[in-house]
């Protein structure tokens, strides 16, 4: 059973402005890679109008730990280091610090260690930061790093709540699970209520890259509103009952708030048969697609449909269900927005194309390539980020005919 650990800090070093390339112009394809040695999750909440806190969870037995012989214990030396940007096309930081860590209790567990830190990041403004972890006992491939967007132009966006768990642990994610309980902390202590907007909403999937279709314009009425009360900015234990969109407010007059969502059992991963048949429309025609969602035993349905593809050899059956269903898991984890990370535009490229060999990003816009920069034959992905409401997370393809060859031999790739 997984355990949370509060670390403090043993070394906090400071640094100056550091001088690099734009972030705008470095590769990020490690962001997507499926081979990472560990990975972590980090969420921001502003305290003041200087600082914002930054909670980070890590998982502990990805480590390397060394037996130290003399004290007859195994070792895990790492460190954090972060640097806030101005943007995504600034060079220097505003702020970097480095963070040195040692765990001795975690050796062959599953534990998970939380961490904090603060960044000096002043009201109003928005920020990039960069957080890179170490693995100090591995030679190579020893280091992982995200970036995330700090929001801090307004007092009622989703960075100025906190979720934490029953045990009062911060939530890494903005979904919630069935029975799951949970208490937001919002930073103004004088607000006594939030008010909560339900949606019960199901979006379309992901259309391939070369289906151009008029946009959507979705209706934000929700379909139902109440509202919950503070103690000192906090609420009592809470759970969210039903699937949908919950999107919590201190005040109504402004868009911004707080949203967490409630997705189908077991999220993120494929959690039963029906679940695994869904991301099949991808691979398949409406009417194969319809006869799958038609068997009365769907994982018999699943299982067929995979043999078909590999000339019913269970070997390379299971390998392709293996491939396929981890990258349906991985989007669920990168990409979810407003819908499950697999049903969105990055999620079926992700999905059906594998990583990007090389990535870009700036504030409004991912680039992703297959195959090197400057080759003509390479095929690129350009996705806009979406001014969402509900989410940070939204980015829509720009869609395009070019696209429709590609695509097809991806699809065949998979079916044959």
């Amino acid at each position: 059973m997984k355990k949370l650990i509060i670390y403090t800090i043993l070394s906090l070093l400071l640094t100056g402005s550091l001088t690099a390339k734009k972030l705008s112009k470095t590769d990020l394809a490690f962001l997507y890679d499926e081979n990472k040695f560990t990975d972590f999750q980090a969420v921001i909440y502003h305290t003041s109008d200087t600082l914002s806190t930054v909670y980070m969870n890590i998982r502990l037995h990805d480590f390397n730990f060394v037996h130290d012989t003399n004290k007859d214990i195994h070792k895990a030396n790492f460190k954090v280091f972060y640097e806030l940007f101005s943007g995504y096309d600034s060079k220097h930081a505003l702020d970097t610090a480095t963070l040195i860590f040692t765990d001795t209790l975690s050796y062959g567990t599953e534990s998970e260690m939380i961490v904090d830190f603060d960044v000096k990041a002043s009201f109003p403004g928005d920020y990039v930061l960069k957080i890179t972890l170490f693995d100090l006992n591995r030679k190579k491939d020893n280091y992982v790093y995200r970036f995330y967007n700090i929001q801090k132009n307004n007092k009622y966006s989703r960075q100025n709540f906190l979720v934490k768990d029953s045990d009062g642990y911060p939530v890494f994610c903005n979904y919630i699970l069935q029975d799951q309980y949970f208490r937001i902390l919002y930073n103004n202590p004088d607000t006594q209520l939030l008010h909560i907007r339900y949606y019960n909403r199901k979006f379309p999937l992901a259309k391939p890259p070369f289906a151009v279709e008029k946009e959507i314009i979705y209706k934000f009425e929700p379909d139902s509103l109440y509202t919950i009360t503070l103690t000192g900015g906090e609420s009592q234990l809470l759970e969210l009952p039903d699937r949908g969109i919950y999107h919590f407010q201190a005040d109504t007059a402004q868009a911004d708030g707080l949203t967490l969502f409630r997705f189908d059992d077991g999220f993120p991963e494929i959690a039963s048969p029906l679940q695994a048949i869904l991301p099949l429309r991808y691979l398949t025609t409406q009417k194969e697609f319809d006869k799958l969602l038609a068997y009365s035993d769907h994982k018999t349905a699943v299982d067929s449909f995979w043999l078909e593809r590999s000339s019913n050899n269970p070997k390379r059956a299971i390998n392709l269900i293996q491939r396929y269903y981890n990258r349906v898991q991985n989007s669920n984890i990168i990409f979810t927005s407003y819908q499950e990370g697999w049903k969105t535009d990055r999620g079926i490229i992700y999905i059906i194309y594998g990583p990007p060999s090389e990535v870009y990003k700036n504030s409004d816009e991912e680039e992703w390539i297959y195959g090197e920069r400057g080759n003509p034959l390479s095929i690129k992905f350009y996705f806009k980020k979406v001014d969402n409401p509900f989410t940070d997370n939204d980015y829509s393809l720009i869609k395009s005919p070019v696209y429709k060859n590609s695509w097809y031999i991806a699809i065949e790739n998979w079916r044959r």
